[in-house]
């Protein structure tokens, strides 16, 4: 997929050789895709997919992710800035093997988290300090030659990235918490 970048008039194919972003996984709750979207072959094999950006809200609050280019474009009108990191791609609809990627904004700061939990989902929802705000996009839970793991990490008063192995490993040792596995990222279209 190529982006149309805010303020700008290029558009340009970003790489997934980035780092990365989507997230958590806690025991429980995980639903894997069945039949739906049956493997698929040829040219239109990789049409489902689109890439995953990470931007950092207003203030610095947390990190906010969409697959979504009218999102991603609206996004700078709420203070929100890309950080150059594009951990992969995601699916945008149902593909046999994958779990859906759920996005929940904390209310009292401008602070994103990613889950492929839906108790964890339902158990922050619950608690009334987050808001469901849908689902992201859906990765894969299974290895392949043309994917790469995801990590979730957090630290307080930052908040909460997802990463791929090394760069998770080199937060963890820079004092983040690792939450768990997220499954895994494409790395092209």
């Amino acid at each position: 997929m190529r982006w149309k970048f805010a303020g700008s008039r290029r558009r340009i194919a970003l790489g997934a050789g980035a780092v990365a972003t989507v997230a958590g996984l806690v025991a429980g709750g995980v639903a894997v895709a069945g039949n739906a979207g049956a493997a698929q072959t040829g040219a239109t094999a990789t049409s489902y997919r689109t890439q995953l950006i990470e931007m950092r809200t207003a203030g610095s609050k947390g990190y906010f992710y969409t697959a979504s280019q009218s999102e991603y474009l609206n996004a700078p009108k709420y203070g929100m800035k890309f950080t150059g990191q594009v951990p992969g791609y995601v699916a945008n609809t149902a593909i046999r093997g994958t779990v859906p990627v759920y996005r929940l904004k904390m209310k009292t700061r401008a602070s994103y988290l990613l889950s492929i939990s839906a108790a964890e989902r339902n158990k922050l929802t619950a608690s009334g300090a987050w808001v469901y705000q849908g689902v992201v996009g859906r990765v894969p839970v299974a290895a392949a030659a043309d994917r790469v793991k995801i990590y979730r990490v957090s630290k307080s008063g930052i908040g909460w990235r997802v990463l791929r192995t090394a760069q998770a490993a080199a937060y963890v040792k820079a004092g983040w918490h690792l939450d768990g596995f997220m499954g895994y990222v494409w790395t092209h279209k």
